[in-house]
């Protein structure tokens, strides 16, 4: 009797205990599966802006791959390498189990961007008529930032030491003068009105639209052109200034046009600000001393869309010596669908309610209270890849809503003004502003279809003067720049009448 007691609890005990360790393993196998878990998570957060990953992104997932690469053997190859074709795979698994499944678009370090880097050229050009002398005299904020871009682009498309192949500098009037530089440090310190290599050519012309069309006409497929000067229109005397502009600009629009021919093409303006010890020439060719007075000049730069893509991330423009503002122009933007939600509390006055209780980003209310006639509510949107300035995407003008609609703010996402419940949200989104809209029920209730609108940014028209006569009391306007923007910025409207915005959002509103 014994004997038949005994094994059946031997018996029960080996199987308790076969069930245990099969717990146990259960519960580490889970374990194991946190990281790829939360890889799946992040890529799902990046993949709400604009359904793409950028080069950011994926940088972001190969570290937290190298962090927890032992968790993650599915990704790393036998030579404890991340294999790039199946993190590829992951990402496209994951948008696959989106709602909008569109295939995204992906950066990869595969697609012969190494190759691209190495072929690209970069080719600086330096206005050197007499108008540009008051920049190089002395020690100037030109002369630094123009050190500071050389040393960058040096770095970035000259990988070799001592190879300056793929950037060349010149000197620019009636025509190209090349510049044999050894050492990009020291070329600055050269550049004196009475010396070479800056006394070059016939400095006693300059016609915007000529320099223009002879960069233009030299900028190949995989070439990056610089120009940096003043920017200012040459009239002959005796014409009206305003038909002398408009004809000016004509010829600008057709410069552009007529490269748009060979590929599409993007240009990037930069406001730049310097000392100018020198004479000032008016549009009446007559000359006036400034010693030592803050004026303004310009970088262009040109390029194939994908070099100038490149360029914008590898390049830190905005801290060069005397950076003021810029403005990026294309005719093949892609009007991408920004990462947004609606806020549940953040400024809101009025009450609504989620139309989709269960969907993750808030894109349509309804069930509307309005509080004294007023509804109030934020948004919070991925603003961090749009090709503007700050001040273009913080400036309500900018934008574009229904009547009965305003914009009373757009802030950078600042934790300390979003109330706590929305920020759990925001903190685990691409969002970087919060736009606060605001209506009331004296309007017919619709639909908020939001709208950044691509146009001549208000900074143009603020530094444009048509009359220099007396340059001393308008130190920071160039003569005739709006036009010339105008001339450009036609020109890609021109080639894409229908690329008159960044992004437009809709959020439904019901009653």
């Amino acid at each position: 009797m014994k004997k038949n007691i005994t094994k059946p609890k031997q018996k029960r005990l080996s199987i308790f205990s076969v069930l245990f360790l099969f717990g146990i393993l259960l519960f580490f196998n889970s374990c194991d599966d946190e990281p790829i878990d939360e890889l799946n998570k992040k890529i799902n957060i990046a993949l709400r802006s604009g359904n793409e990953i950028t080069e950011n992104e994926r940088n972001e997932f190969i570290e937290y791959i190298n962090e927890n690469s032992l968790d993650l053997p599915q990704i790393i190859d036998s030579n404890n390498e991340i294999n790039q074709e199946e993190l590829t795979n992951l990402i496209l698994s994951v948008a696959n189990k989106r709602r909008n499944n569109t295939e995204p678009k992906i950066f990869s370090p595969n697609n012969n961007s190494e190759n691209e880097d190495k072929n690209t050229i970069v080719s600086v050009f330096i206005e050197n008529s007499g108008s540009m002398d008051g920049y190089v005299q002395g020690t100037t904020e030109f002369e630094a930032a123009l050190s500071d871009l050389l040393v960058q682009l040096q770095y970035k498309y000259n990988k070799e030491k001592n190879n300056n192949q793929n950037l060349n500098i010149n000197f620019i009037n009636t025509k190209i003068y090349p510049s044999k530089v050894d050492e990009v440090n020291n070329f600055v310190e050269t550049l004196e009105p009475s010396k070479a290599p800056y006394k070059v050519g016939n400095r006693s012309v300059s016609k915007l639209n000529e320099i223009l069309e002879i960069i233009l006409d030299s900028t190949k497929q995989n070439e990056i052109s610089i120009l940096t000067s003043d920017c200012i229109y040459s009239l002959d005397k005796g014409k009206d200034t305003e038909g002398a502009l408009e004809f000016q600009k004509s010829l600008t629009k057709g410069a552009f046009l007529e490269k748009s021919k060979e590929f599409d093409f993007s240009t990037i303006v930069l406001k730049m600000n310097s000392k100018f010890d020198g004479y000032y020439y008016d549009k009446d060719n007559n000359k006036t001393r400034l010693s030592k007075k803050e004026r303004p000049y310009y970088f262009w730069i040109i390029g194939k869309h994908n070099l100038i893509e490149t360029f914008q991330k590898e390049i830190n423009l905005k801290q060069l010596k005397g950076f003021e503002n810029s403005y990026y122009l294309s005719n093949s933007q892609e009007n991408n669908q920004p990462f947004f939600t609606v806020l549940k509390e953040t400024n809101k006055i009025g009450n609504y309610k989620p139309t989709d209780r269960k969907a993750k980003d808030l894109k349509s209310i309804n069930e509307i209270e309005y509080e004294n006639g007023n509804l109030q509510f934020s948004i919070a949107i991925d603003l961090n890849n749009i090709p503007v300035d700050k001040t273009y995407l913080t400036n309500s003008e900018s934008y574009i809503v229904p009547d009965g609609f305003i914009i009373k703010s757009i802030e950078e996402v600042d934790r300390n003004k979003i109330e706590d419940r929305d920020f759990v949200t925001v903190e685990k989104t691409t969002a970087t502003h919060i736009i606060t809209i605001a209506t009331s029920n004296k309007f017919t209730l619709q639909d908020l279809k939001l709208e950044l609108s691509n146009k001549i940014p208000a900074w143009v028209e603020e530094s444009n003067s048509i009359d220099d006569r007396d340059v001393e009391n308008e130190l920071d306007k160039t003569f005739g720049l709006l036009y010339l923007v105008q001339g450009v910025s036609e020109a890609y409207t021109t080639q894409n009448p229908n690329n008159k915005s960044y992004f437009n959002i809709n959020i439904e509103i019901k009653k």
